[in-house]
């Protein structure tokens, strides 16, 4: 019986190497290879296996990274025997709809979770087969996939020069080899990026702090140009890569990198002022009703921290274990947010309604962002 084979990166190596199915929750894994009971499919090597994530939630329910889309959906799991087998199943899995680069892996992956219907782990990866020996998903645990994306990774933190707020950065990509150029920012503050690469295929990601690689900014769809406010305190990551196609063909660019801060940092207020949660830099926490895209969540965490009283504050919205949003407010309007869809608002009663892309929709309350 040939397989399908997803690989998934593990939370930590003890749960990643799990001999039992009950110990799935909690662990992450990253897809291998697919193979096809077809001869003529034959095993389809995943190039970017990171691109291409499942995680077990406790709760019951899946997270996904696929390729350029992610997506949600629920799992049940029936461990036989020692428990390093068993059946498990997939509900619907929602997902949101760019259009990926060939070869469109991720319409593949969503599609064929329906039709699993088993689990094996040996030596420690995760084995996912489908229905009617449709196939066989390869996934590999976390540790071992990220020590593998670590070869490709170069970091270099971004210096400015004493008594400057720019800097003017040189470098140089090959291949899958991709340098991120982290920064300490504040809430408030203007951002501006600009890349020149002497390859057309060389792009740049703004990722938020705390993104491992969810960005706020995507260069191939701005121009290589970002200028903006940013949401939240913290590390801002800019990285540098060569689109995939030409990262596959070992291609090389040489870049310029442009990176400069600027206006002061919007400070929380302190909290001698405004208690803060014990443990915690927020100032309150709340539950609001919700619609984030592709799930059937209705409900969010919102924590915020204020930046004085006059309608100032990060607003961070959390929802399915690991997917957040943070909204920054300023006299009582959202300027920004740390993704890159459109965000627009109205103003009611009650506080208000936050949409990105004309389909995700956050109430959050006018007393979490003023106080009282």
């Amino acid at each position: 019986m040939i397989r399908y084979l997803l690989a998934i990166v593990a939370t930590s190596l003890s749960t990643a190497v799990c001999a039992s199915g009950q110990e799935l929750a909690g662990t992450i894994w990253q897809l291998v290879s697919i193979q096809s009971m077809d001869d003529a499919q034959g095993t389809t090597k995943v190039a970017e296996p990171s691109h291409f994530t499942l995680e077990f939630g406790r709760d019951g329910r899946v997270t996904l990274r696929l390729d350029c889309n992610r997506g949600t959906g629920d799992y049940k799991i029936a461990p036989a025997g020692d428990g390093s087998s068993g059946s498990l199943t997939f509900g619907p899995i929602a997902s949101t709809r760019a259009m990926c680069p060939p070869p469109h892996l991720d319409q593949r992956v969503a599609r064929d979770l329906a039709y699993v219907r088993s689990y094996l782990l040996k030596d420690g990866k995760l084995y996912l087969s489908l229905m009617a020996d449709g196939g066989i998903y390869e996934w590999a645990p976390q540790q071992a996939a990220a020590a593998a994306a670590d070869k490709d990774r170069v970091v270099k933190p971004v210096q400015f020069a004493k008594g400057k707020s720019s800097a003017v950065i040189r470098g140089r990509v090959v291949g899958r080899n991709y340098i991120d150029y982290p920064l300490r920012a504040g809430a408030g503050q203007r951002m501006t990026v600009s890349l020149k690469g002497s390859n057309g295929a060389n792009y740049f990601n703004l990722l938020p702090p705390d993104s491992g690689d969810v960005a706020m900014a995507a260069g191939d769809l701005i121009g290589n140009r970002f200028d903006g406010l940013l949401p939240d305190d913290g590390v801002y990551t800019i990285r540098v890569f060569l689109y995939r196609a030409a990262a596959r063909r070992n291609e090389a660019s040489d870049f310029t990198l442009m990176v400069g801060i600027t206006g002061s940092a919007l400070k929380p207020v302190s909290a001698g002022t405004d208690a803060v949660l014990p443990g915690t830099h927020y100032h309150a926490r709340t539950t609001v009703p919700c619609e984030p895209a592709y799930t059937k969540t209705r409900e969010c965490e919102a924590l915020v921290v204020r930046r004085g009283f006059d309608g100032t504050a990060t607003v961070e919205l959390r929802w399915d274990g690991n997917w957040k949003r943070r909204i920054l407010f300023i006299k009582g309007e959202p300027k920004v947010a740390d993704v890159p869809q459109a965000m627009t608002f109205t103003r009611n009663e009650h506080g208000w309604k936050v949409t990105f892309n004309g389909d995700e929709h956050f109430e959050i309350p006018e007393p979490l962002v003023y106080g009282g």
